[in-house]
């Protein structure tokens, strides 16, 4: 029939099929004599019942899958939990016992370069280049890291997109965002209560025009991006999409099958090839509006 399992036909059809056959059965039992063919009529009630449990069970949502998504060393690690390489994201450190929501829903991997051998801040890009922050080594996020671009700032106030990231370090309780035109924008170092909420371009010392640079947590402005040595993490984000996506069953197997079979044309015709002629009609009606 080429319906998807969790369509209503494949439970419509044995549930009118096994109504009928009980309103039947009922009827006969009022009878004086009818006694042994309403037991008959009640098998087969049952009988007719037993595609309805194959087709009832593929209308249970799924939970949806989990998948490690990154990993920092061999301890920590990025949890996504959600179909089709969206979800909630959760950071796990099996050795400290930590085990906390970063994003709630609609989280999405990055795919540039991402390097993060620093224990303390934990720094999570999103796609539009907010971070999910850390200061306590995962145990809690928030509040968020933004790109801050000032006035003066010789890059015109541009925040990079995803795809201008050259690489993302994060070492030493800091984050480095280097861009494919040489920019690199960084975190504040680990000073005062929301220290790494800001992320600032690094300024050559004639360029250096904007106030927050003669802040403490400025002070320390890197040229390049740091080099990481000895890293044991992932170096990008990996995500399949098809984790946990079951292809949809289009026919019911077995004994259930063939008794669907013998019921949608016979008593259970009538919901059957209703069904259909809906289909049918509804398809029309979708192949018309497209070609218009």
């Amino acid at each position: 029939m080429g319906e998807p399992l969790w369509s209503a036909v494949w439970w419509l059809v044995p549930l009118w099929s096994t109504c009928l056959i009980v309103c039947i059965a009922t009827r006969v039992r009022k009878r004086a004599r009818g006694g042994r063919w309403a037991m008959i009529l009640a098998l087969l009630a049952v009988i007719a019942a037993i595609p309805l449990f194959p087709a009832l069970a593929a209308q249970r949502i799924q939970a949806p899958p989990s998948q490690v998504v990154y990993r920092f060393d061999d301890h920590r690690w990025l949890e996504l939990t959600g179909w089709m390489c969206e979800g909630a994201l959760t950071f796990v450190d099996a050795k400290q016992g930590i085990r906390t929501v970063a994003a709630p829903q609609f989280y999405r991997i990055v795919f540039f370069p991402y390097i993060h051998p620093s224990e303390r801040y934990i720094a999570i890009p999103l796609e539009d280049l907010v971070m999910l922050v850390s200061r306590d080594g995962g145990r809690t996020f928030g509040p968020d890291a933004y790109i801050h671009v000032a006035d003066d700032s010789p890059h015109n106030h541009t925040i990079p997109t995803a795809d201008a990231i050259k690489r993302f370090v994060v070492t030493d309780d800091r984050g480095y965002l280097e861009t494919k035109d040489g920019r690199v924008i960084q975190s504040s170092l680990p000073i005062g209560e929301y220290w790494g909420g800001q992320y600032i371009d690094y300024l050559a010392p004639g360029d250096v025009r904007l106030n927050y640079y003669d802040r403490p947590e400025f002070r320390d402005m890197k040229s390049k991006v740091p080099e990481v040595k000895n890293y044991t993490g992932w170096t990008h984000m990996k995500c399949d999409p098809n984790v946990g996506v079951v292809p949809p069953k289009t026919s019911l197997a077995g004994i259930p099958g063939l008794i669907y079979s013998a019921e949608a044309y016979t008593i259970g015709a009538p919901v059957y090839f209703a069904w259909r002629l809906y289909r049918r009609g509804h398809k029309l009606a979708d192949d018309q509006s497209g070609n218009q």
